[in-house]
């Protein structure tokens, strides 16, 4: 078959190495790099076509001698000796390699040394395998050295794969020669391939010119005396290759829009459509909407791709197809022909073409296909399903399909300034999931006044709204590294015999539960189908036709996966057809494995086997709340009836008694389904009619309605004007086959709108249920046994809440565009003008509300729900949700992987859900990245993501792999950037939530292990006391944005005639304090910025010069009344709002103080861990508080110690976010009171000084003994007494002189830090150097945990007066 891209004979490319399009562009040696006459050391005045064709005169000779040799040798003869003697060495040496070396007896070892290979030559890093005329490259030949044990370039493939200084190589036999790569990530072979014979016999002297340029050794050739391998000329073209690739594919995106757009349009305005017009401008029409036609215009174009990528990898015919019938299709039919008619022309009126190509479509979807044009009988995308109704024999104009199909076929390359082809040959599942989310973005929209069909983009973004995010190829492989292979290796290790380890590969489950368009999938049947081609070949780079031919069998047999989004799902089996197409056979039945459904709703036989919870049974948006009440004691009733009944009938609760039924009936019959076959028409006509049958069962139906009917029950609208809510006496009653008819209407409804997914009855195969008490090795969480063996996926990252904004960008941008209450006073109105739309709305509230009910309350996800009970935590996320459901659904000795953010090792939320994962010893690595890359464009580059990879039940690791702060997978390879850390470390360094620390390094983790050894937690909830701290938290006094209706402006209460006193209003005997909030302060000082205005960066840092006057306060954006503010409640009653006497009264608060810390932080600031005190006065939610129950002066060392370097060094590797959380301040290290006891003499008067510099911190100063006027302000002294502390707590915390080093080289970005800011301001890292010095002091005087100093003592201050008795400002502080 012709291809599109035109390629000189004999030249031909696998596994993407290098593109046509890039090949093309080195052959005419233009706009392109190393390229020139210089790059190929040739002289000046000479042109690389001149040198090549000197070569080419001079071994066209060489090449007929070597036929004549040929023709003397028997036709078994390998001919090594003579085809290396005549024709390669002579070859090579016009390609400037000189005399190659050969290589030694011991051949070439891998880097592990656990391999060698029989390679026979090697040039400076490449290795080349010259091998005999007779000797074939893709088979093992016996007795021939270098390809004995394995097929020669599986021999070079393999060595390339295993080695890192070797990245390029080549092997010939003299007939071909092929350029490799090395291809570890990858399923089969990438290599460019020169048919030797063809180009000389056929004189194709264009072919010698790409072969001079791809093969001469100035190609090969590192650039630089201390450079890699990856500094050739080929890999910079293979990368610039990579950059127009991505290029294309943004293009290709915007191509594949504009031709949904024109191919909707066209359909629309041709006259003969009159019917599809009239059915879109029906608003009672559900079948024909923008919608509905939408979907049928990207299965148009998604056939139309395949159809492309088959012809132009050879692929489309049946090995017996007559040539004739090839020569007729290639003349009139094929997709490459009409991409070049469309290349050269307009198009006109007349709807030709389109019957033609619609000719050609049908006939792939027919069981006999098209035998007088040669179309195979394929199936799959191209059979008609109701989704294609909408466009069913409709017309459209030759202008619009060729408009169509040059968007589709060609793309504009911004950078390169032309116009492309698009690389059909070696277009992927990346590539077309790429094209998949990016649509997300757009919604269909449908102009009857112009006839237009558009794709208009979200405001909100429909990908950001769905959490949806195409992930990139390097990601997905690092995930299987880690997560699939372990599950390969150990599925070949399990066989004795070959034939026991096909079958042990072909047995293994892979499942994606958030799988859109297959990415996941594809990639894993690649590397399945790899191994299993290596075992039945030998080789372990097995060839091209083998892999294929095993990923087909893998795609059928190996691979599930389910979407909420039916479209996901038919590009899904695209993206693995694509894959797995063999010439003359049908497309794979998928259906049984690739599944449309909410996977997250779902029950389980555990869960049914219970009755309804009586949980189900609270009200959300929509319900009557006396009504829900009224079920729920109903239910209450019911379900206690039916557990008292269970336990007479059996003894043991639930064993063969009630809702409980088995399925192994339906899993026989998916076995058998699955034996049939699928390589006929006939086979797979015969899958699908067997699985239309069992979904039509009564057995499936009987057990899907039960499974249905609970979990409707917990998203039933419950009010006396709904239909019956269904309670644990309806399930009983449906299992007995009784339904009555409103429950069986609303329950289809509700069952078509959440799209419940039960994994043990969709995939009856994987998940044993049997009838009672036989259920040998069900998982006692789910009631189910086995599980799939390898889970992966990169599933949506969102929280499970409705927001407005997002939905009104699609429905009106307007309402979307207003904030806060004035959008919801506009969505109010808005509902009452259409209200048609309005219930759309209302339903989607409540869809969303009643995801989350479920979720929270089903029992279905018990981790995760239990986060809810952690203080502030109030979301969930679905991405913590589909971890914990990918922990339910594997095999108890599987793997589980998954793409998610970082916040599931660290959030509090998660902790429940982390927990049991490290308590049982279920991670095996995590790698934590930052979004710098970035590798998510429409993330932001702070945003911390993870590559998480965890064991079934039946497994423990002894230790997790953990790398953080990752830019890049290669970062992996780098010393020291993988570490491990048993579960017995995680639960020393967070006993209370077994989350994860983020250690850049393993010092870093040994140094914090080492702390944790010694210093306990501050409040371990193991306790009951919580520690011997006894501290009590507010972490929110006032919320501020649930509490803003409180907060008072400055301008208004001076309006009001409020008189300001430092920085608190007061008017008679009232007072309106400041509202603190956490970037008001820092490290011992409550006077750090002041704010100008309300707005969040309406502040300003106060100068040194304003802080040595003892009256200057930092003002804040708001202020709040002393006492309680009265309102009126709906009813028009006065109410009181608590005010800030009363809410700390509630925390039994009677200090005229506070102390707490900043919420907002990051590792990588400049300091993270930031407490302090300040005056007593309101504190906005950013704030928390600490409520010590110890005297002021335990408590001024407990600032002091959280406030010190070797604290906040702790702290910085357990933040992964923005936020210091609550459970993450309880689990930092500080030595005990009574510990602490023995250092207060020495910490308070360093505290006092610090902290009372002005008059409103009096208070505090008073109860720690001291009555004199605040202390002055110097900067310089200042530095000397933090310094002093800080290299004391250094000695408490038992850290050694080298690390306090290494701790406080720490405190650095690449750009900034404290490090670089005091060399920027002193000249010198100043804070280190006094710390270090006063560290070596201290040493001298035995300063340690148990050894106290004594100022004057065993440690004198240079300090003169000494710290505590510091200068002060005249005259008298205030008294109480």
């Amino acid at each position: 078959m012709n291809r599109a891209t035109e390629l000189p004979v004999g030249v031909t490319t696998g596994g993407a190495l290098l593109p046509d399009e890039t090949l093309l562009r080195i052959a005419s040696g233009k706009d392109l790099p190393g390229a020139k006459p210089g790059d190929y050391h040739l002289g000046a005045g000479e042109t690389v076509n001149e040198a090549a064709e000197r070569s080419w005169t001079y071994l066209r000779g060489k090449y007929a001698a070597l036929r004549d040799k040929l023709d003397e040798l028997p036709d078994d003869d390998p001919a090594i000796g003579v085809t290396r003697e005549y024709w390669l060495t002579r070859l090579f040496h016009e390609l400037e390699f000189g005399r190659l070396p050969l290589v030694g007896a011991g051949g070439l070892a891998s880097d592990d040394g656990e391999k060698q290979f029989a390679i026979s030559h090697h040039w400076q890093h490449v290795p080349i395998h010259l091998l005999g005329w007779g000797v074939t490259l893709d088979r093992r030949s016996k007795g021939v050295a270098g390809a004995a044990d394995a097929a020669p370039q599986s021999l070079v493939q393999e060595y390339l794969n295993r080695s890192t200084a070797a990245l390029w190589g080549i092997v010939t036999n003299g007939r071909l020669l092929r350029v490799l790569r090395d291809s570890s990530v990858l399923a089969g072979a990438a290599y460019i391939e020169f048919d030797l014979e063809a180009i000389f016999d056929g004189e194709a002297f264009d072919a010698f010119v790409l072969l001079y340029r791809v093969a001469h050794a100035s190609r090969f050739e590192v650039r630089g005396e201390d450079a890699g391998p990856a500094t050739c000329w080929l890999e910079k073209w293979r990368l610039e290759a990579i950059d127009s690739g991505a290029r294309v594919l943004d293009q290709l995106r915007l191509s594949v829009k504009d031709a949904i757009e024109t191919l909707g349009t066209g359909f629309i305005q041709h006259p003969d459509n009159g019917t599809l017009r009239k059915a879109l401008a029906d608003r009672d029409n559900r079948d024909v909407t923008p919608e509905t036609m939408h979907r049928a215009l990207l299965r148009v174009v998604y056939r139309l791709l395949f159809l492309f990528v088959v012809e132009d990898r050879d692929v489309l015919f049946a090995p017996d197809t007559p040539l004739a019938a090839q020569d007729r299709y290639m003349a009139f039919f094929a997709t490459a022909r009409l991409r070049r008619v469309a290349a050269r022309r307009h198009g006109g009126p007349h709807s030709d073409q389109w019957q033609a190509l619609t000719l050609v479509l049908d006939g792939l979807g027919r069981r006999d296909g098209l035998p007088s044009l040669g179309v195979p009988a394929l199936g799959g995308i191209f059979k008609p399903t109701p989704a294609d109704q909408p466009l069913f024999g409709c017309a459209l104009t030759n202008e619009h399909l060729f408009k169509a199909v040059r968007s589709l076929s060609r793309v504009r390359d911004l950078k390169a300034r032309r116009i492309r082809p698009v690389d059909f040959r070696h277009l992927g599942a990346e590539e077309l999931g790429s094209v998949y989310e990016w649509l997300l973005e757009y919604v269909p929209k449908h102009d009857p006044a112009q006839r237009t069909f558009k794709l208009l983009e979200l405001s909100g973004n429909d990908r950001k709204k769905t959490g949806s995010y195409y992930t990139p190829s390097s990601l997905v492989d690092c995930l299987l590294d880690t997560t699939l292979d372990p599950v390969i290796d150990d599925a070949v290790k399990s066989g004795r015999t070959r034939e026991e380890q096909e079958k042990a590969l072909l047995a293994l489950t892979i499942c994606d539960p958030a799988c859109g368009s297959g990415h996941f999938l594809v990639a894993a049947a690649r590397r399945i189908a790899k191994r299993l081609a290596f075992v039945r070949t030998g080789d372990p780079e097995p060839g091209e036709k083998d892999v294929r031919h095993a990923l087909r069998e893998v795609v059928s047999q190996c691979v599930y996966g389910v979407d909420l989004n039916p479209m996901a799902i038919e590009l899904a089996k695209v993206s693995l057809w694509l894959e797995a197409v063999e010439p003359g056979k049908p497309l794979g039945y998928l259906d049984a494995h690739l599944r449309v459904g909410n996977a997250l709703l779902g029950t389980t036989p555990k869960l049914l086997a219970r009755g309804l919870p009586d949980d189900a049974f609270k009200p959300i948006e929509g319900d009557d709340k006396k009504w829900v009440t009224a079920l729920k004691k109903r239910n209450k009733t019911e379900r206690e009836a039916y557990e008292m009944r269970a336990r007479q009938a059996q003894g043991e609760l639930f064993d063969d008694f009630g809702l409980r039924s088995g399925t192994a009936e339906l899993a026989e019959e998916m076995t058998d389904i699955a034996d049939l076959g699928d390589d006929t028409w006939d086979k797979v006509h015969k899958q699908a009619e067997k699985f239309q049958k069992l979904q039509q069962s009564t057995e499936y139906l009987e057990a899907k309605l039960l499974a249905d009917a609970w979990c409707a029950a917990f998203v039933w609208v419950k009010a006396p004007d709904a239909p019956p809510a269904i309670t644990t006496r309806n399930l009983l009653d449906i299992q007995q086959g009784r339904v009555a008819h409103e429950i069986d209407a609303e329950l289809k409804k509700l069952v078509e709108q959440y799209r419940f997914f039960h994994w043990h009855l969709e995939f009856p195969e994987v998940f044993g249920v049997s009838e009672g008490d036989e259920a040998t090795g069900a998982d006692d969480r789910t009631g189910w046994a086995g599980g799939f063996s390898c889970v992966l996926g990169n599933p949506p990252w969102d929280k499970v809440d409705f927001e407005d904004k997002k939905y009104f960008s699609v429905v009106d941008p307007s309402i979307a565009a207003i904030s806060g209450t004035a959008r919801r006073t506009r969505i109010a109105e808005w509902i009452e003008e259409q209200p048609e739309e309005g219930a759309r709305y209302l339903a989607a509230r409540r869809t969303v509300k009643s995801t989350f009910h479920f979720a929270s309350q089903s029992g279905a996800f018990p981790l995760c729900a239990r986060g809810l009970t952690v203080k502030g935590v109030t979301m969930l996320q679905v991405d913590q949700l589909f971890a914990e459901r990918f922990a339910s659904i594997v095999a108890s000795d599987g793997c589980a992987g998954c793409i998610i953010p970082t916040a599931i090792g660290t959030s509090a939320g998660a902790q429940y859900l982390f927990q049991d994962f490290t308590k049982r010893g279920s991670i095996k690595a995590l790698y934590d990245f930052e979004n710098r890359k970035p590798h998510f464009v429409d993330v932001h580059s702070s945003y911390k993501f993870c590559l998480l990879s965890l064991t079934g039940r039946g497994s423990h690791e002894s230790a997790a792999k953990l790398a953080f702060f990752l830019y890049d997978t290669p970062d992996l390879d780098n010393a020291g950037c993988v570490l491990e850390l048993s579960p017995e470390e995680i639960h020393l360094i967070n006993p209370n939530t077994g989350t994860l620390p983020i250690f850049r390094s393993r010092r870093d983790a040994d140094l914090t292990a080492s702390i944790y050894r010694r210093i306990p937690v501050l409040c371990n909830e193991s306790d009951p006391m919580g520690g011997p701290w006894g501290i009590r938290f507010k972490p929110t006094l006032f919320h501020m944005t649930d509490d803003s209706g409180l907060f008072r402006k400055r301008e208004d209460l001076e309006a009001e005639g409020w008189d300001l006193d430092g920085n608190v209003f007061v008017r008679g005997g009232e007072r309106m304090l400041p509202l603190y909030e956490g970037k008001m302060v820092h490290h011992f000082d409550h006077r750090w910025n002041s704010y100008y205005g309300t707005g969040n960066e309406d502040r300003r840092q106060l100068t040194s010069a304003e802080k040595q006057e003892s009256a200057t306060v930092a003002d804040p954006r708001y202020w709040v009344s002393e006492v309680d503010i009265p309102r009126k409640d709906k009813n028009g009653e006065e109410i009181f709002l608590p005010g800030v006497t009363t809410r700390l009264a509630d925390v039994e608060w009677e200090r005229d103080w506070l102390c707490g810390w900043r919420d907002v932080c990051r590792a990588t600031d400049e300091r993270t861990a930031i407490p302090t005190f300040i005056p007593r006065t309101a504190v906005g939610h950013t704030y928390p508080l600490m409520l010590p129950q110890v005297s002021p002066d335990l408590t001024a060392s407990l600032i002091a110690t959280q406030s010190s370097f070797v604290y906040d060094y702790v702290s910085r590797q357990k933040i992964g976010g923005m936020h210091m959380a609550l459970m993450t301040w309880k689990q930092l290290p500080v030595p005990s009171p009574e510990a602490l006891a023995a250092h207060v003499p020495f910490i308070v008067p360093r505290v006092l000084e610090l902290v009372y510099s002005a008059h409103d911190m009096a208070p505090l100063a008073r109860e720690l003994g001291d009555y004199g006027a605040p202390f002055q302000w110097d900067e310089s002294r200042r530095a000397i007494i933090r310094a002093e502390l800080d290299a004391y707590f250094f000695h408490l915390y038992g850290i050694a002189a080298e690390d306090v080093d290494y701790i406080m080289e720490t405190f650095r970005t690449e750009n900034g830090g404290l490090k670089h800011n005091d060399i920027a301001k002193y000249g010198t890292y100043r804070t280190k150097d006094l710390i270090l010095d006063l560290y070596a002091r201290m040493k001298a005087a035995g300063a340690s945990l148990d050894t106290p100093l004594v100022d004057r003592e065993n440690f004198t201050s240079a300090l003169v007066p000494p710290p505590g008795l510091g200068p002060r400002h005249a005259g008298l502080a205030e008294g109480r």
